[in-house]
């Protein structure tokens, strides 16, 4: 037996993987069956021939259950096919059977569940390991700020980053990624330095290359940005490049060379899921809306909130008699905007069971006609005949008009009411929301740098601002401006106040679609290089209440910010 196994182990060493699995053939000794499928499983591995190694590797699982390596190695095999949730698996399965708790263990579990995008329960056990004594620290602290940056949390990030510099002050990953968050904060002295670092470690390494177009961007070098990418895409084909320029196209309002760039990367890069879901965007924009919201399908967080694999997904059937549960899986903002589709879908159907976020529960009526609102822990007995994700009721109800979405909304007349005696009645009172969430979509591009409305502030009006997230660029002029601040408050007593103002002024937020759902006048400040949504969409699903003011340049506000002062002047008479 040992000889045998011996041999075998000498053949995988010299790579002669044909005599290898040739000899696991020949082997007729039960006792050590488990440990040659095991082999057999690694040489298929070894070969690209994952179904088939995977099926070896399970054999020698059913074989004896205790027996730790072919869950690593279906564990790797898990890795390499992009198959996370199963590398979540087994990598538990290793941990459950690693009795010295080896504190790789827990980084492959990690690393799991960091690739998944699961990031608060990657950080969790990246700090486990940070604890015990794991020699890779540079590789564990930049995982860990990459955790932390996929999880909002920029000062965490950027903490981790700087500790796996200090290991490596050259290391030509992490000073690119310091590069990236510096770009995204909009820290332009860091970005500059780390920049020029980056260029001098390696200015050929393909994340420099793309990282470089985002600099030349951020620096509003766009005709360098576009050279940098279409070199890029020249050398290598590189879909990322595409994706980039691409971006950069509709940017600049040039929509017809943004869609001609996503064309020739999905030749190119026929498999690439995120580059068709791009496609379907600029369909949606086009007002293509057909094959718009056959891509729209494509979209990662269908797959990353889909909590309910084995429900059939509703694609139109007749649901008589049905019930159907409908999932939250977009913004908060498009959650609110959605909303009104249920009603459309009510009719249909027995009953809908609609899946919220708790942060937005306190907004919904519990329940309203055959639609129950629910958080996720109340529906895991229920049954249902189907299931979708509310973004994807759009196609089936986009063009009927709808304009009582604000039934769905929890209304409290008790906090109006309290609202109404807070609120400062001698001046016109104006909700003010100037930036969204700083990892939102189309961000920084669709949020205004709130010194630029200084000359509206000036007005003798009274601005309130719901906003809980300010930005590094606006704290200072936030604190000393005459913004009154009720971000501390929570939804209810925010719709109570807004039903209290006389105009609400917001870019495209979560605010923005909560004021109009709730009626209330809203201006809306929109960027040239806005959402899908502003385009042919809009046309079937306007706001009653929203009027629309948007850029004409890219990342110029002033023209805006000019009428919007205009406006308000002539509305409240004021000087």
């Amino acid at each position: 037996m040992a000889e045998t196994l011996k041999k075998i182990i000498d053949y995988l060493k010299k790579d002669n993987l044909t005599r290898a699995f040739a000899l696991c053939e020949t082997n007729k000794d039960k006792k050590i069956e488990h440990i040659i499928f095991n082999i057999k499983g690694v040489i298929l591995f070894k070969q690209e021939k994952l179904e088939l190694a995977k099926i070896e590797f399970l054999k020698s699982i059913n074989l004896d259950v205790s027996f730790i390596d072919p869950y690593k190695n279906l564990f790797k095999l898990n890795l390499k096919s992009q198959n996370f949730k199963s590398a979540i698996e087994n990598a538990k399965k290793v941990l459950e059977l690693d009795i010295q708790k080896d504190p790789i263990s827990y980084f492959n579990l990690a690393l799991a569940y960091d690739l998944n995008k699961d990031y608060k329960k990657a950080i969790e056990l990246y700090k486990t390991v940070e604890a015990q004594n794991f020699k890779e620290k540079k590789i564990l602290f930049n995982n860990l700020a990459k955790c932390f940056l996929g999880d909002q949390n920029i000062d965490e990030a950027k903490n981790y980053y700087l500790k796996a510099l200090e290991l490596d002050q050259n290391d030509k990953l992490i000073v690119n990624n310091l590069l990236i968050l510096f770009l995204r904060i909009g820290d332009k002295n860091n970005a500059e330095y780390f920049y020029k670092k980056a260029q001098e470690i390696d200015e050929n390494y393909i994340e420099f290359k793309l990282n470089k177009s985002d600099y030349l961007l951020s620096e509003d070098k766009i005709e360098d940005a576009i050279k940098c990418l279409k070199a890029i895409i020249n050398d290598s084909k590189n879909y990322i490049a595409y994706t980039k320029l691409s971006k950069i196209y509709s940017m600049i309002g040039d929509f017809k060379r943004s869609t001609e760039i996503i064309d020739k990367a999905i030749v190119e890069h026929p498999n690439q899921k995120d580059l068709k879901f791009t496609r379907g965007i600029q369909h949606l924009i086009e007002g293509e809306f057909e094959k718009g919201w056959e891509f729209y399908e494509l979209r990662d967080s269908i797959i990353k909130y889909d909590f309910y694999k084995n429900l059939k997904t509703w694609r139109g059937e007749n649901l008589k008699d049905s019930t159907i549960l409908v999932t939250s899986e977009q913004g908060m903002g498009d959650i609110i905007q959605f909303s009104k589709f249920l009603i459309n879908l009510s009719p249909l159907c027995k009953r809908i069971d609609f899946v919220l976020y708790d942060k937005l529960l306190p907004i919904f009526k519990k329940k309203f006609k055959n639609i129950n609102i629910c958080k996720k822990s109340e529906i895991s007995k229920n049954k249902y005949d189907y299931k979708i994700s509310l973004g994807s009721l759009n196609k089936f109800f986009f063009k009927e008009k709808n304009f009582n979405s604000s039934d769905l909304i929890n209304f409290n007349e008790l906090r109006k009411k309290h609202w109404e005696t807070i609120i400062k009645n001698k001046k016109k009172n104006i909700g003010l929301i100037w930036s969204g969430n700083f990892f939102g979509p189309k961000e920084p591009s669709r949020s205004i740098e709130l010194k630029k409305l200084n000359e509206i502030l000036k007005l003798n009006l009274n601005f309130y601002s719901f906003q809980n997230e300010i930005w590094d660029r606006d704290k200072k002029f936030f604190k000393n401006s005459n913004l009154i601040d009720f971000s501390k408050e929570n939804f209810v007593d925010i719709i109570s106040i807004i039903q209290n103002l006389d105009l609400v002024i917001s870019t495209d937020t979560f605010f923005l679609h909560l004021a109009c759902i709730c009626n209330k006048e809203t201006w809306g400040l929109i960027s040239a290089n806005s959402d899908w949504r502003w385009y042919e969409y809009y046309k079937y699903n306007p706001y009653k209440s929203l009027k629309i003011y948007k850029q004409s340049n890219y990342k110029n506000w002033d023209d805006v910010v000019y009428l919007i002062k205009n406006d308000l002047k002539n509305k409240f008479s004021i000087s």
